[in-house]
């Protein structure tokens, strides 16, 4: 899962592990590492016997390559992917559209749009 260390990322992989489903899930390290690691708490307490531990992996998604090394890293850990959450956004909040820059614009589309076509990508390629 794709920003799965807060809001309704966490709420989602809580609900999976709860399930019995093994999560992996990726944040951005510095600006994101106490929701990764309460997300992991949460996440290991709520485990079922037949799960492997949680997984956090440090990653900007708004780049091709980063989201093939995510894939590549979870199918080494775990063998596959069976389910692909792409849940994470990135946003600038402004108080007027003459305020947006074009590399707000960039990273919005990396992380919001581009990720999801090239997790999918490599997620296929795998199987």
């Amino acid at each position: 899962m794709t920003g799965g260390d807060s809001g309704i990322g966490r709420a989602v992989c809580l609900c999976f592990a709860k399930e019995g489903a093994t999560v992996a899930f990726t944040y951005v390290k510095g600006h994101e590492d106490r929701d990764k690691d309460d997300t992991l708490k949460m996440l290991l307490e709520a485990k079922t016997g037949g799960a492997d531990d949680p997984l956090a992996i440090s990653a900007d998604i708004g780049f091709d390559e980063n989201c093939k090394k995510v894939i590549d890293l979870v199918v080494k850990e775990y063998g596959r992917v069976d389910i692909l959450v792409n849940n994470a956004a990135e946003q600038h909040l402004t108080n007027s559209v003459e305020e947006i820059t074009q590399k707000q614009i960039e990273r919005v589309f990396g992380t919001n749009i581009f990720s999801q076509f090239f997790l999918v990508k490599y997620r296929n390629k795998h199987h």
